[in-house]
């Protein structure tokens, strides 16, 4: 990070400092957009409809039995989800449809979120015949008590089971589908921020700003001024990581095979034990969080908070998530 990125961590200007930075951040926003817009018809007849289809995240009715094990870790992800598949069903119209949006794509605990990634991943895992061929032929042989206590998230057990490739080709091919969704939502956030800017309301609508959101505290300094766009532009250290995290993906296929026991056994099996969440995805999802909050805290105009939303809520996160994917497909 940059001396003067490192200035804006410590002082943290006030918006109306950053609403200097934004705007000259917008001022290419109209050549980026085009660019976007040539692909994006290619793009959304090449993301077909998720495969799997898991429990979204709602409040217990009566009579029902709580999720547990590996799909109540997931429900945080599930919920991030559900946000995207909803922005994909909106217009984009207006500001308060956009606020809407974004205040469901919005998280407040990385870490969780990506626990949550990671036990999403290994449900697909758990949905491939050979893969849970492979957790039954080791449950047979070691017995339920030892197989359990080696699915750690740690090591590579469940990379030596019988189907973890192929388990992990399927993973991939669900991440790289999410990957593709994400860049075209990101496209369609950014048409609506150049739009907005074309109506007269979308220059003098201020977003209403919420007691309740998670912004980062902002502390004056009127020293920043111009430099605050160079800044925002090195604020995060987020870029693509290792082309395959083989650690991070024992932890998808130990959450899978755990919950092919579940199932399997018929029990619950606690995941308590579980490795934490991969520590530069959680690192990684607080800057997103983090450029979010700041991005939002400092918008003055619609278009500027459409234009945050495309490039922290979902272009933050989109490359968090394709940590895993080969270089050629992120």
């Amino acid at each position: 990070m940059s001396r003067v990125g490192m200035k804006v961590l410590e002082n943290t200007a006030r918006p109306r400092a950053l609403l200097g930075g934004l705007a000259l951040l917008m001022i290419g926003l109209s050549t980026s957009v085009q660019a976007e817009e040539t692909n994006i018809a290619a793009l959304s007849e090449a993301t077909p409809s998720p495969a799997y289809y898991l429990p979204v995240a709602r409040p217990i009715q009566p009579g029902e039995v709580p999720l547990t094990g590996v799909h109540a870790v997931a429900q945080r992800y599930v919920a991030f989800d559900s946000a995207v598949d909803d922005a994909f069903k909106s217009k984009l119209a207006t500001p308060r449809e956009v606020r809407r949006l974004l205040d469901n794509l919005r998280f407040n605990e990385p870490q969780m979120v990506a626990q949550a990634w990671l036990a999403h991943r290994g449900l697909i895992a758990a949905e491939n015949p050979e893969f849970r061929e492979g957790v039954r032929l080791a449950l047979a042989r070691d017995g339920a008590i030892s197989v359990i206590q080696q699915l750690s998230g740690k090591g590579s057990f469940a990379r030596n089971l019988h189907g973890a490739d192929s388990a992990v080709a399927a993973v991939l091919e669900r991440v790289a589908n999410d990957n593709s969704r994400l860049t075209v939502l990101k496209a369609r956030f950014l048409s609506t921020a150049q739009e907005f800017q074309t109506k007269r309301w979308g220059m003098i609508d201020r977003p209403a700003k919420s007691d309740s959101s998670d912004f980062a505290s902002v502390e004056p300094d009127q020293s920043m001024g111009e430099q605050v766009a160079d800044a925002l532009q090195t604020f995060s250290p987020i870029s693509p990581a290792q082309a395959y995290a083989s650690p991070l993906m024992e932890r998808v296929l130990a959450y899978g095979a755990r919950h092919v026991i579940a199932t399997s056994l018929e029990t619950d099996v606690s995941t308590a034990d579980m490795a934490p969440a991969d520590r530069r995805t959680t690192s990684c999802l607080n800057w997103a969080k983090l450029n979010l909050n700041q991005c939002v805290a400092a918008a003055h105009f619609p278009s500027e908070e459409a234009w945050c939303t495309a490039t922290h809520a979902i272009e933050d996160v989109r490359a968090c998530w394709a940590q895993v994917l080969p270089q050629a497909d992120r």
